[in-house]
């Protein structure tokens, strides 16, 4: 009788062959995913009750920040949140050449006030890591107030003139749109996946034409020239960019 079986090696040894091995593993990668199948992604709307919230922190910009984020569908989040920017500036550099005044160096000192309410709409355009923002921001009262002298005394021919006896010039900024259009971008999630999350925003408010007024003082107040330049420069900044990061915290 041929045995084919040789002494000393086990059963077990010829059943699990290399060309045996490739048909079970193969096999049972063909099941696995029948165990394994996650919870189907819902691709329609989703119910209210079964939205999931984060709250979020941000600063930048606009100031300091609070919101709540809600994921309304797989790929579109809705936010309302609140922004609180208010503060003074005080022995900033400028040069105003652009805007209509001589190329010595400014001082600014003034007083900005930001406050913005805002509605924002966001499309996850990459794995909910790279999102399209669409909103709608309200500013009740916003203004901003400065004052502008020269660092430097300015020389015109013989005669040096000191900063005092030029004078300086009072700028109020206005912006009479009570809302504003927000567009722009962001990267991560809005809705933590886990328990917290980073993003990054960058995109611009369109504020409208803002109203100035200008007073100056000293010999800058004969120079209703350069006034009137500034005043038209200022007219044209119609655009705030905006810069934000933002930490998320799911709570649901």
């Amino acid at each position: 009788m041929n045995n084919r079986l040789k002494y000393g090696k086990p059963l077990l040894s010829n059943i699990f062959r290399p060309p045996t091995i490739v048909l079970v593993l193969l096999l049972l990668s063909s099941l696995a995913p029948i165990f394994a199948q996650e919870a189907p992604v819902k691709k329609g709307l989703i119910r209210f009750r079964e939205w999931q919230y984060a709250l979020g922190a941000s600063l930048g910009t606009k100031g300091a920040g609070a919101d709540m984020a809600f994921r309304v569908r797989p790929s579109w989040h809705l936010r309302a949140g609140l922004n609180y920017l208010q503060g003074s500036f005080g022995q900033q550099q400028f040069d105003l050449g652009s805007f209509g005044l001589s190329d010595n160096t400014w001082l600014f000192t003034g007083k900005i006030r930001q406050h913005s309410a805002e509605i924002m709409i966001d499309y996850a355009v990459l794995n909910e890591q790279v999102r399209a923002v669409v909103g709608l921001a309200v500013h009740p009262g916003n203004r901003i107030n400065g004052t502008f002298v020269l660092r430097d005394s300015v020389q015109f021919n013989e005669v040096k003139i000191a900063p005092e006896e030029m004078g300086q010039i009072d700028a109020r900024l206005h912006y009479g749109r009570f809302a504003s259009p927000y567009l722009g971008m962001g990267l991560g999630r809005m809705v933590p996946w886990r328990r917290l999350s980073v993003c990054l925003d960058a995109g611009a408010y369109f504020r409208g034409k803002p109203s100035t007024d200008l007073q100056a003082t000293g010999l800058l107040a004969t120079n209703e020239n350069n006034r009137q330049k500034l005043q038209d420069n200022l007219q044209n900044k119609r655009i705030w960019p905006a810069l934000n990061l933002r930490v998320g915290l799911r709570f649901l």
